[in-house]
């Protein structure tokens, strides 16, 4: 079943704002109950996390404004690549953190890498253990993320260069309409 041209976008871009909403709400959750968050036997210093933490905070702000940008009619106004040079960095980053996370995850647990994906670890990892598992969660989501986003930015590219063309075309025809 073929979408008509333009519906996709848009659902990929709520698609990726609902992600990038639980992000934030998730990052503001850490940072307020930092303690939990650090754990108890963790040497790094709490301004540093709290730092990090904002830092993911104002990432997933800027991305909801840049998504929406996309698909709304206030985000014409916005240069081109004010919206899109956040939103590639984005989906870079997204892309390097969870998908070969994401894949040492699957090859430790299905068997193929016990000691990991470079087979770095001494022992073999336990795949039945909750850390392994959560990572798992985690590195899922990132490669959610970036399963949303990606498209979402590529469709954007396409749609803005299909508006600008019909411009010019509406443009031409105007001028030949005067002549």
């Amino acid at each position: 079943m073929q979408s008509e041209p333009g519906k996709a976008l848009p659902r990929w871009a709520y698609a990726a704002v609902a992600w990038l909403v639980v992000s934030f709400v998730w990052h503001v959750q850490m940072g307020v109950m930092y303690e939990h968050s650090m754990g108890p036997d963790n040497g790094t210093p709490v301004w540093l996390f709290l730092s990090y933490d904002a830092f993911i905070v104002l990432m997933s702000v800027v991305g909801v404004v840049c998504v929406l940008a996309m698909v709304e009619p206030w985000g014409r106004r916005a240069p081109s690549w004010l919206v899109r040079v956040p939103l590639w960095i984005g989906c870079a980053i997204l892309t390097m953190r969870g998908v070969p996370g994401l894949v040492e995850n699957v090859t430790v647990a299905t068997g193929l890498t016990p000691h990991g994906l470079l087979g770095r670890e001494k022992e073999a990892v336990d795949a039945g253990a909750w850390d392994f598992w959560k990572t798992m969660v985690i590195n899922g989501y990132f490669s959610l993320g970036a399963v949303l986003l990606v498209p979402a930015t590529v469709l954007s590219r396409q749609r803005r260069h299909r508006a600008k063309t019909t411009c010019r075309v509406d443009a031409v025809r105007s001028a030949a309409a005067r002549s």
